[in-house]
């Protein structure tokens, strides 16, 4: 079984200027600065190149973090891997897409999506997908929506800080 999320970001700016932002080193250091604030974080990758540009950052959460019907299964501290890839940008298009994905090598768990920065009316949008899939006998279904619960409140956090982000640096 697995849990899909679909969610949009609205942003009041052009969509260069945020790819210009999601792909600058200065954006993703204060984001995990952000996160460092909840939970341990730290950036461990940053790459860009014509061909796009590549992310890596840690979060590590405790046992005590997490409800207690999951917490049979999970070690007493979870580190979790985000990487997100943003393809080159397309001009002609006006986008850019990408993909991320969550390792959690210590649990049960597999997070992946897509994304699509592009045009929006008021500027521009984030499309995010993701497929959240628990393999947990009996209790995969209540790990996953607490999983999907879990990233919908990480997206709004993100959304948050992007928002003041951007206002802060155009």
């Amino acid at each position: 079984m697995s849990r899909r999320l679909d969610y949009v970001i609205e942003l009041d700016r052009p969509v260069a200027d945020l790819y210009l932002s999601f792909t600058s080193r200065e954006y993703w250091e204060d984001l995990v600065a952000e996160h460092h604030k909840h939970t341990d974080s730290e950036l461990t990758r940053f790459e860009s190149s014509p061909n796009g540009t590549d992310i890596a950052f840690t979060h590590t959460v405790s046992r005590r973090d997490v409800p207690s019907l999951i917490a049979p299964v999970v070690p007493l501290r979870l580190t979790i891997t985000r990487e997100q890839h943003f393809d080159a940008f397309d001009a002609a298009k006006n986008s850019a897409d990408g993909h991320y994905r969550a390792l959690v090598p210590a649990a049960p768990l597999h997070f992946d999506g897509t994304y699509v920065l592009q045009q929006a009316a008021g500027g521009s949008e984030l499309r995010l997908s993701s497929l959240c899939k628990v393999n947990v006998p009996l209790l995969g279904g209540k790990i996953e929506k607490w999983a999907c619960d879990g990233l919908r409140g990480l997206f709004d956090h993100e959304r948050d800080f992007t928002r003041d982000w951007i206002a802060g640096h155009y």
